[in-house]
Formats: structure tokens, C-alpha cells, sequence
């Protein structure tokens, strides 16, 4: 069966009014005209042919995606997201810093409140492995929505795969259970609604965009983003000859102002709005991080995100159907985005995958199809295993703390040396919170936003091992620390004056400052 339909396109410029036809696979002919074959509907020819392919590559997404999403809690962001939203059920909503011994009180607007929440609230009602399914559906859930987003538009049940394959591939290098990955989803929404018009939040979208908006803002400051891609579409669009004033843009027009007014509503007011713009201010320290750094092409990150652009240069250039200037305007200030900072590089593939769909679209072609029962087997299988897959993370434990100080943390527990002002790296510290606060504090983690800068920067300098280092320790009052072995300050600490080594494991090793109560203690 096929369907052949025209309407206002949502992202074409005016010598491309007519869009690929909303089906699940949808490509433009050399006229302009649009053409869709819906992959999962028998040939009427045949009571025998089969339904296609596509329910089982749907299938398989959704299992490398849960697969992914439902690893092992390791990240040490999320360490100390699950104590927040623990903090705010039980306390209320913090607007101060209630982590560490440095800074304490100082102003903190937990942006990801709603995620952080949500992450205690599983985490107490079925436990923490709760947690991992949760993040493994969110995973699933952006694998079929990014494929079967692409099988719209790109012709056939491989081309699609391919594309959103190689879209998803710098999306889970970077995979962790942050609250970015929620907004990921909403992200996903977000296009679904732009880019398919026929599509129920299409069709609805000046509902839809406020809600998306709204509980976006609540989980994750990538809402801004959110915000852009809204903008650079109805920019796009009037480049295109469609004003914002007119028809859909207009709807989406009014669905953001919606959303903006919307999410004014939360426990921190326009504060919670402004925390994207806040923490950009901060460029100095931010280049610091890892994360806000240009990627770096040698991590797997970086490679997956530079076969990405390889693809959407192709695209552009030999694709077989032009790219427009709205798609253009869109993409390209993503793709900017991603190489000044590495956070980035599951935004700008996610957006540009619809596009890249256009660009390599052909005539739809039934490929392979099997009979009904064959598809039904085949994807309970596929599920079979991902079933398996949950009874196994059920049965083990659910964080995975290999490359945090555990032992070094126990040792200072069995020796009443916790609440002594600890000194750990940042990442480490997220772990000291999961696990040790109320009843250990730390110096610093890995909230930039919040921090005082000359903070920031004392951390950098004794992180670092830099000139100065001892006079931060000093003027901090710090008495014990827990680093890394192989780290520069570890060679300072063993040999200088009025620190004693008194515990070393395989990773980290324990110092206290000689004549102190640690000290006396130890």
C-alpha cells in the first residue's frame, strides 16, 4: 500500500512547499513531489508478503538503547543529584549549598530539581536499580523515537538505520545517567513535532511546545537549547518565505511564549531561566572542565561526532536532494555549538538527523518482508533479551564505584575520621556525597555554576599540583585528603613537610596534616 500527499512543509524553502508525506518512510522525487510507502503494511498483492523490516530494526534500536541507558550507575554528577532530590523530599527545596564545608549556604538553584527528584523517588520506591531502568527506557526511548524519526524521510528501512545509527553513535559516547539525558528526550519530542506536522503533537504542537517546555525547564538547563532550535526554525522558515506570524510557525510562536510563561512557575522563579546565561558568564572557569572544552578527536566521543560530520558534510554536498536554507540555519549553529564544548555533541546530531534523511532521500523501495508470525518471533526475542537484561541488572549491584575511593573513604570510616575537613578532587567528591553526607562534608564538586570563583580557582591550583598549593591547604584548614595516586599532588603530598601519609590503596591514598586532630585521631 502507498500513499502519496502534499502540504505546507515545515523546514523546505518556498521551491519546496511540498514535505515528505507522513508515513514511515517518506523521500522526495526529482520533481519536487512527495511520495511515502509505510514499511509496516502488508503488499496487498499477496496475503504472504510479510509486513517488512522495520518493526524488527525498531526492535533493535530500542534494545541497544536500553542496553546503553541501562548500565551500571557510575557518574559522579549523578552521585550527587540523587542526594539532592532526596534533600528536597525530605527538607524541601534547597537554596543554598548544603554539601560542602567551603561554601556552605551559598546561593544554589538546583536546576535539575524535577529529575533529582524524580531520582529518589524511584530510588526509595524500588530501589536504586529502579534508577538504571528507569534511565534504560529513556535510552530505548530516544533509539526508536531518533529511528523512526529518520525512517520518515529517508526512503528505505537501511538508509535510515544507517543515519540514525551513525546520529546516535556521539549521542550514547557520552551517554551517562545525568539528568542531560531526559532532556535528550524532550529534545526528540521537540523535533518530532517540527519536523512531522501529521504527527499528534504535530498537529497539536501549540499544546505540546508548552508542556515540552515546561517540564524540560524543571529537569535540565539544556532547555535553552530547546529554545534555540524553536528560534532558529522560525528564522529559517521566514528565510524560507513562511513569516512567523502565518500558519504553523505561528503555532510554534506562541507554544514557546506559552512555555516561557509557563516555566516561571517553579521553586526558583526566573532564576531557574537565567541559569543557562549565569553559568555561560562563567567562561573562564568553564574551560577548566573537560566537558566544556572543544572535543577532542582521539576520545570516542570526539571520533563518533567526527563521523557525524563527515556524514552531514556528504549531505550537504552530494546528497540528492538540496538542503534548504532553513535546515541550513538550524544545523549549523548546533554543529558550532558541539565544537566549542564536548557536553554539546548529543544535540547537534539529533537535530541535523532529519535533515541528513532529506538530503539522501530516494523513491521509496518495499525491501525484504517476512511473513507476520516471522516479525512477531523475531521482536520477541529481541525483547526476550532485553527482559533478561533487567533480570540480570536486578540481581547486581546498581553502582558501579570501581574508579572512586571506597577503600580510602572506609579506611578513614573505621578510623572515626569522618567530618574532618576533607580535601578530594571533584569528581571524587560526588561520591563522598552519595555515600558519607550529612556526616562528611567536602571541599569541592563538580557544581561550577555555584561555587565562589576564588574557590574554583584555589581548587584548580592544588588540583593541579601548582605554586601555592600548601597555602590553599592552609588557608582552607584542611586536615585530611584523599587523592589519586598517580595525580601530581599525590608527589607533593609524600614529600613535603607536615603531611603524613597513612593509608594507601590501590587507586587513592589518605594524608592528614601533621599535629592535627585528623592526625592525633589517626
Amino acid at each position: 500500500m502507498s500513499t502519496t500527499e502534499t502540504f505546507e512543509s515545515t523546514a523546505g524553502g518556498p521551491e519546496t512547499d511540498t514535505f515528505p508525506a507522513v508515513t514511515d518512510v517518506a523521500s522526495l522525487d526529482a520533481t519536487g513531489t512527495t511520495t511515502g510507502v509505510d514499511v509496516d503494511t502488508p503488499d496487498d498483492s499477496s496475503e504472504t508478503s510479510g509486513i517488512g523490516v522495520a518493526a524488527i530494526v525498531t526492535t533493535l534500536f530500542a534494545l541497544v538503547g536500553w542496553i546503553v541507558g541501562s548500565a551500571r550507575l557510575g557518574d559522579n554528577s549523578f552521585f550527587w543529584h540523587v542526594r539532592t532530590g532526596e534533600h528536597i523530599l525530605d527538607h524541601g527545596f534547597p537554596h543554598g549549598d548544603v554539601f560542602s564545608y567551603t561554601a556552605p549556604g551559598t546561593r544554589w538553584i538546583a536546576q535539575s530539581w524535577l529529575a533529582e527528584v524524580a531520582y529518589a523517588a524511584i530510588g526509595r520506591s524500588v530501589g536504586d536499580v529502579g534508577i538504571r531502568l528507569f534511565i534504560g527506557l529513556v535510552g530505548a526511548t530516544v533509539s526508536v523515537l531518533a529511528f523512526r524519526l529518520t525512517l520518515r524521510f529517508a526512503g528505505s528501512v537501511l538508509r535510515a538505520a544507517g543515519i540514525a545509527g551513525v546520529s546516535l553513535a556521539g549521542v550514547f559516547a557520552i551517554w551517562s545517567e545525568r539528568p542531560l539525558v531526559i532532556g535528550l528526550l524532550f529534545l526528540l519530542v521537540l523535533i518530532w513535532t517540527v519536523e512531522v506536522p501529521d504527527t499528534w503533537a504535530g498537529r497539536h504542537a501549540i499544546f505540546v511546545v508548552p508542556v515540552v517546555i515546561y517540564v524540560w525547564a524543571n529537569v535540565h538547563g539544556s532547555f535553552a537549547l530547546g529554545l534555540a532550535y524553536l528560534g532558529l526554525h522560525v528564522v529559517g522558515r521566514w528565510v524560507d518565505g513562511a513569516p512567523p506570524w502565518l500558519g504553523r510557525e505561528r503555532s510554534l510562536v506562541i507554544g514557546t511564549a506559552l512555555g516561557v510563561a509557563l516555566s516561571l512557575i517553579n521553586p526558583y522563579g526566573t532564576s531557574l531561566l537565567t541559569f543557562p546565561v549565569e553559568l555561560l558568564s562563567r567562561g573562564e572557569i568553564l574551560s577548566h572542565v573537560i566537558e566544556w572544552q572543544s572535543p577532542s578527536f582521539r576520545a570516542k566521543w570526539g571520533i563518533a561526532f567526527a563521523l557525524w560530520i563527515a556524514v552531514f558534510v556528504c549531505a550537504i554536498a552530494r546528497g540528492r536532494h538540496r538542503v534548504t536554507r532553513r535546515d541550513l540555519i538550524v544545523t549549523i549553529p548546533m554543529v558550532l555549538l558541539a565544537l566549542w564544548a564536548a557536553r554539546n555533541i548529543a544535540i547537534a546530531p539529533l537535530v541535523g538527523m532529519p535533515v541528513i534523511a532529506r538530503a539522501f532521500a530516494s523513491e521509496p523501495k518495499r525491501g525484504p518482508s517476512f511473513s507476520r508470525p516471522f516479525i512477531v518471533v523475531a521482536c520477541g526475542a529481541i525483547a526476550l533479551v532485553g527482559v533478561m537484561l533487567a533480570a540480570s541488572a536486578a540481581g547486581e549491584k546498581a553502582y558501579a564505584f570501581d574508579t572512586y575511593p571506597v577503600k580510602s573513604m572506609r579506611y578513614l570510616e573505621r578510623h572515626d575520621l569522618l567530618g574532618e575537613r576533607l580535601l578530594t578532587d571533584d569528581a571524587d567528591a560526588g561520591y563522598v556525597i552519595n555515600q558519607y553526607w550529612p556526616k562528611q562534608r567536602v571541599f569541592m564538586d563538580d557544581r561550577f555554576d555555584m561555587f565562589p570563583v576564588k574557590l574554583i580557582h584555589d581548587f584548580f591550583t592544588v588540583s593541579g599540583g601548582e605554586p601555592g598549593w600548601q597555602r590553599v591547604l592552609d588557608d582552607r584548614k584542611v586536615d585530611v585528603v584523599v587523592w589519586r595516586n598517580q595525580e601530581p599532588l599525590a608527589s607533593l603530598l609524600n614529600a613535603a613537610d607536615g603531611w603524613t601519609r597513612i593509608h594507601r590503596d590501590k587507586t587513592h591514598s589518605v594524608w592528614v596534616r601533621d599535629g592535627s586532630a585528623a592526625d592525633q585521631q589517626s
